[in-house]
């Protein structure tokens, strides 16, 4: 559905968005996550048609979206979204029928179905301005899908909404994309939200395009420091590859020593991550068959999602996440003493 190739961009402000490649399959939902100032929007203003570029390429469904006599056919065939629902002072119902009519298309009942997919029925002769928060995006969400669009462009649609709200709009999206086989670009700031709906993932930071991928490669591979980081990895060591037997590296790191598979070499230095919810803690040494085990004393124990996150100082800090059950059962608590283990699979090393 899209390529993009070589794209440069600088803005007023001195910001730089330069993306040397990006594919997007039709069909794919695709997420674009960053920090703010990652040029999240900026790309998708550009993906938009909203956007002229300084150089490079860009395809939509095929077609040079860079030439002008193809861009209203273009921006025809795709919907955006923005953070905050821009609705009429006007009905329900005839907000969602508004791009029809800019097209000069009836409404054939995709209206009626648009309401029922977004379980807004009740609310088709309301005014839209006097609806809840919740409520408006459901009818953005249903404007936007009306057209029946080939690709649909969300900039942080769900940022205003609490999580229970957040969370039934993701599901009924996520159901509505599938079926139809929409092609979807979405940003967000939101981990969760971009897991729960997301097949791909792009991590932003600087202008660039640092990883693309699936979120399990994303999670258990990043490429960088600042990959790891946003996607969670919450342990990262500066270490030394000291030995390699088969894929099996040993890796030296201030106050200890692992053991990970990695395809990294003798003598490399890298960055060692590992993800809270690898780490098992027990109060016993020899507790399982995992190959990286440390005694080490319990610094800290907070809330952390649904869990608890204990800060473990084993010679160097690691992060363990532990469920309310096992900290109730072990009685887990600052200052104890207790092994961290973790399998060497399960730890990932980039090169430095």
């Amino acid at each position: 559905m899209i390529k993009l190739k070589n794209l440069e961009l600088r803005l007023p402000s001195g910001f730089v968005l330069r993306i040397d490649s990006l594919e997007i399959g039709e069909g794919e939902m695709f997420a674009i996550i960053g920090p703010n100032g990652a040029g999240k929007t900026t790309l998708l203003n550009v993906l938009g048609l909203l956007q002229e570029t300084g150089a490079g390429a860009l395809e939509i469904a095929g077609r040079n979206a860079l030439v002008p006599s193809d861009r209203t056919a273009l921006r025809r065939s795709m919907s955006y979204l923005f953070s905050r629902p821009c609705l009429v002072n006007d009905t329900v119902y005839n907000n969602i029928i508004l791009p029809l009519k800019f097209r000069g298309e009836k409404d054939d009942g995709r209206a009626a179905g648009m309401l029922e997919t977004f379980r807004i029925t009740g609310l088709r002769d309301c005014n839209a301005n006097q609806l809840s928060q919740g409520e408006r995006h459901r009818v953005s969400l249903a404007r936007a899908f009306v057209t029946r669009p080939r690709l649909v462009l969300l900039d942080e649609p769900f940022s205003s909404l609490d999580a229970r709200g957040k969370e039934a709009i993701i599901a009924d999206l996520g159901r509505l994309t599938r079926a139809a086989g929409t092609t979807v670009v979405l940003v967000t700031q939101d981990r969760e939200e971009a897991l729960s709906l997301a097949d791909v993932l792009g991590v932003m930071k600087g202008g660039r395009l640092l990883q693309r991928g699936g979120p399990q490669e994303l999670f258990s591979r990043p490429a960088s420091a600042e990959v790891a980081d946003f996607m969670g990895v919450e342990t990262v060591l500066s270490g030394e590859v000291s030995a390699k037997s088969d894929n099996l590296c040993s890796v030296s790191v201030a106050g200890g020593a692992l053991e990970v598979v990695s395809a990294c070499e003798a003598g490399e230095k890298v960055l060692v991550c590992v993800r809270p919810e690898a780490v098992s803690v027990s109060k016993a040494a020899g507790a399982g068959s995992m190959r990286n085990q440390f005694k080490g004393r319990i610094t800290a124990a907070e809330p952390w999602r649904l869990e608890y996150r204990l800060s473990i100082d084993c010679g160097f800090s690691l992060l363990a996440a532990v469920t309310r059950r096992s900290l109730d059962e072990l009685g887990l608590k600052p200052g104890d003493e207790v092994y961290a283990s973790f399998k060497a699979t399960a730890a990932h090393l980039i090169r430095r």
